[in-house]
């Protein structure tokens, strides 16, 4: 397709719209669930909105650093947007994987504009104090990490040697 094939989720990238207008002040909770990094528990300030968990960018490369699904996130000043490189180690910036306080926050959809080896691609991003947090199952399928859910004893798995599979 003339959108290069990119899908997040069930939405056809090339036909994404972002209406700020429909989402004002949705109730951003803290992820209660524990997270395994390539089998190591890890903690995030993260949160769950209407079901899906969101993670921010810088920490997310932050764990994957080292791995062969790493990824480089920088800022183009020009484009006003967000980079990620694929396969790029991640600088470390300071401030990942500072813990929360544990309190439920307010998010707004965020505007963020980003670009994946040099091609723009939609994410569902809320911003929350302002920081932008990206939905993790979006920023695992674009990196092919393999995201776990297992509902009985509330953990996360994200494994970087396995490939990046939808939910059913």
């Amino acid at each position: 397709s003339k959108d290069g094939g990119w899908k997040l989720g069930q939405t056809n990238v090339g036909d994404w719209q972002l209406n700020v207008s429909k989402v004002k002040g949705i109730t951003a909770m803290p992820t209660a669930a524990k997270i395994l990094v390539n089998g190591k528990e890890t903690a995030f300030d993260a949160y769950t909105i209407e079901g899906n968990n969101y993670f921010k960018l810088r920490d997310l490369a932050y764990v994957l650093n080292g791995t062969g699904k790493q990824f480089e996130v920088t800022w183009d000043g020009n484009k006003k947007a967000i980079n990620l490189l694929s396969k790029k180690p991640y600088t470390i910036a300071g401030g990942e994987l500072l813990k929360g306080n544990g309190q439920s926050k307010k998010a707004t959809v965020s505007t963020a504009i980003i670009f994946v080896n040099g091609k723009q691609i939609p994410f569902t991003v809320y911003t929350i104090n302002d920081n932008n947090y990206f939905k993790l199952r979006d920023v695992m399928q674009v990196f092919d990490v393999s995201v776990g859910w297992d509902g009985v004893k509330k953990i996360i798995t994200l494994d970087t040697s396995k490939s990046y599979v939808a939910p059913k």
